[in-house]
């Protein structure tokens, strides 16, 4: 019965493990996705502010090639308005303009800080997930390794499609299975009890049968 008991002490304490990893993988991944969502709002705020500045460039007759643009969150094409917009004194002069560059220019480096951020908060998590042991869980509770940001990289939106998912089905998955684990050792422990008391049995049987025969 120790071994018995020894066995679940050592499922438990795996359970616990996989308990505590996942709950720090968990908050690693929550943290993430928060300064994602930071910095998708920003980048966004910065295509809008663009766009207002070439609602104001179409009211100029020699600035139409302003509005051919294509705009998104690519910094290549913000930065093209811009230079654009630079060569042209009249709409520089405008007051509505030079607001919203000033806006547009606040935004930058609210970027560049929240891109610094949701990195950084990306490497730690996939340091964490990447290290012995957590890397022996980490997939099997569904837990990724995230993406980097980067301005140019026209896949991010795909790649952080990691994060729009459910991550407790996973966890449940794992505590039922190993809820069987103790389960079928419990089963085979009880067999293998039951055998050995089988096997004393007879031979308590055997050796009292001989001492009779001894004594006849």
């Amino acid at each position: 019965m120790s071994f018995f008991y020894l066995i679940i002490l050592i499922v438990v304490l795996i359970l616990v493990w996989i308990i505590m990893s996942y709950n720090k993988l968990q908050s690693f991944m929550q943290a993430i996705r928060e300064n994602l969502s930071n910095l998708q709002a920003s980048l966004k705020k910065r295509v809008d502010l663009a766009n207002q500045i070439i609602d104001i460039a179409s009211g100029y007759g020699d600035h139409e090639k302003l509005t051919h643009l294509s705009l998104s969150a690519n910094q290549g094409s913000i930065e093209n308005v811009l230079s654009l917009a630079q060569n042209y004194p009249e709409l520089k002069a405008n007051s509505t303009y030079q607001q919203l560059m000033a806006q547009l220019e606040s935004i930058e480096e609210s970027i560049l800080e929240r891109r610094e951020a949701y990195n950084a908060r990306v490497k730690d998590y996939n340091s964490y997930r990447n290290s012995f042991p957590p890397v022996l869980i980490a997939s099997k509770l569904s837990f990724d390794t995230a993406p980097y940001f980067d301005i140019n990289d026209e896949d991010f939106s795909n790649k952080v499609s990691v994060f729009n998912r459910d991550d407790s089905a996973a966890l449940q998955e794992v505590i039922l299975s190993g809820a069987n684990s103790v389960k079928k050792s419990a089963i085979s422990v009880k067999q293998s009890a039951s055998t050995v008391k089988n096997i004393v049995e007879e031979k308590i049987d055997e050796a009292k049968k001989k001492q009779l025969d001894d004594k006849s």
